[in-house]
């Protein structure tokens, strides 16, 4: 891998991924508080709407069913229908208000003695008028006493409509069965101007009946009723006050604002970080690696070795290539330093070619190399070190024209010759040293002979001729 897009990736790994996913996990849990408040809000606004539907029209239901109870339980209205029935006094003094739609008087067994519909006296049958939902409300209130009263909000005809049972009593008789008493049962039809002041009243807005037969679920701003049919099929409706979507929308365009710069400002850190990481990886790469040929310059073949050296580890191994061109020096003179420079790009292609994963080859300078190898086998050490002389033995093309350079190879192993990186690198250079003085174009190992013949020979050049 590039050394510069490990460094990048290692950087963004280790560095902005982890602050931008913990700037992330913040405004997600930021976010979803937010959502999770105004959720709550709604819900507990609904509920409490709902409530107050219900309260709204248990409250008319109670005022409906005192007026009922007030009119049933005197000792006149007894007289002139328990006592001797009388049709046109009931209809001179049985009147609640304006608003009454249905007015109904039924005897024991149910059946219908007085009807008054919208104002008109009608021969009708409260049954054949009124839905089923009407029996079932005398049926509850012949489960009672004779003074209790019974309200229940039906739906006749798509219309909403409160009715209230009362039982026709003497005073002196209020506690008897309700099973065997006539009955006076009031219909109130709840229509606009009753909606609208209900609404106005206890802040339902837009409150209004909406017949949904077969409706099976609840829902924000309704309040199911009982349908003709008896099932709980028709609706109050109302457009619900929501604070938790009011939120939403105060502070939910901030919140866009808020994801959008951080999506902008990711974009723009990362970009600057990879910039910068690349610049940094740059200057890096430059300063473990030679100018000219791009290899590994000193610094990291030290770092590279002590790497593999390192002592700690038992099975330390390696076989250490110290190389130098022959003829080098006479091809600068004769060709340039231009041509010096293109055999040395060469001879380090030819080496990193050469080169496996696991080998580091490095150049020291001038037309020093040094190639590092995972094994301490001689034999093997051998292979290699003479496929490297043929590989950087053959001619190399410029400017066409053929440079021809040999090299000289001494070779050093760990942990036979020690596991010092210094150390073993001073002794490939003695083995390279002895290689050269064996007519170049050779491969030399180390031995211990070699610090012999480097003092002898240091000696030698220290002492002029003739002696001291």
């Amino acid at each position: 891998m590039n050394p510069t897009t490990s460094l990048d990736r290692r950087f963004l790994l280790r560095v902005i991924l982890p602050m931008f996913c913990l700037i992330a996990i913040l405004l997600a849990g930021a976010i979803a508080g937010v959502l999770l408040l105004s959720s709550r809000q709604n819900h507990l606004s609904i509920e409490l709407q709902q409530r107050t539907a219900r309260n709204a029209f248990l409250h008319f239901g109670e005022e409906l069913a005192a007026a009922a109870a007030g009119m049933a339980g005197r000792d006149e209205t007894a007289a002139h229908v328990v006592g001797a029935f009388d049709a046109g006094w009931l209809a001179g003094h049985l009147s609640i208000a304006e608003a009454e739609a249905f007015l109904f008087v039924l005897d024991p067994g149910d059946r219908t003695l007085f009807s008054r519909i919208d104002g008109r006296i009608v021969s009708a049958e409260a049954r054949g008028v009124l839905p089923p939902a009407f029996d079932q409300m005398i049926a509850r209130w012949r489960a009672g006493r004779i003074s209790e009263t019974v309200t229940q909000l039906i739906a006749v005809d798509g219309t909403p409509v409160l009715f209230a049972i009362a039982g026709i009593h003497a005073v002196a008789d209020r506690d008897g069965p309700a099973d065997g008493g006539h009955i006076l049962a009031v219909g109130r039809r709840v229509d606009r101007r009753s909606l609208k002041t209900i609404a106005d009243t206890f802040m339902l807005p837009n409150l209004s009946y909406e017949p949904m037969f077969g409706q099976t679920s609840d829902g924000p701003g309704r309040l199911r009723l009982m349908s003709q049919d008896g099932t709980m099929g028709d609706s109050l409706v109302w457009d619900p006050i929501l604070p938790g979507d009011e939120v939403i929308r105060a502070i939910g365009p901030g919140l866009v604002l808020v994801f959008a710069a951080y999506l902008v400002l990711t974009a723009v850190v990362l970009t600057f970080a990879r910039r910068a990481a690349r610049l940094i990886s740059i200057s890096e790469e430059k300063a473990l690696h030679d100018p000219l040929t791009g290899l590994p310059n000193r610094l990291l073949l030290l770092d590279r070795m002590q790497r593999l050296l390192d002592q700690r580890r038992g099975d330390a191994v390696a076989a250490v290539f110290y190389l130098d061109l022959d003829g080098f020096k006479d091809v600068n003179d004769s060709a340039g330093h231009a041509a010096g420079d293109a055999v040395l790009v060469g001879v380090a292609r030819r080496l990193r070619e050469f080169c496996r994963d696991e080998d580091t080859v490095a150049r020291l300078g001038g037309d020093e190399f040094v190639m590092v190898i995972p094994t301490d086998v001689r034999r093997v050490a051998a292979a290699r070190a003479e496929a490297i002389l043929a590989a950087l033995s053959s001619p190399y093309p410029y400017n066409g024209r053929t440079l021809a350079v040999g090299v000289s190879i001494g070779v050093a192993l760990a942990p036979e010759h020690g596991l010092d990186v210094a150390r073993l690198l001073h002794k490939a250079d003695a083995a390279l040293y002895a290689a050269k003085q064996n007519g170049k174009g050779a491969v030399r190992f180390y031995s211990k002979a070699m610090r012999h013949e480097d003092a002898s020979a240091a000696l030698a050049a220290a002492v002029p001729a003739g002696g001291i």
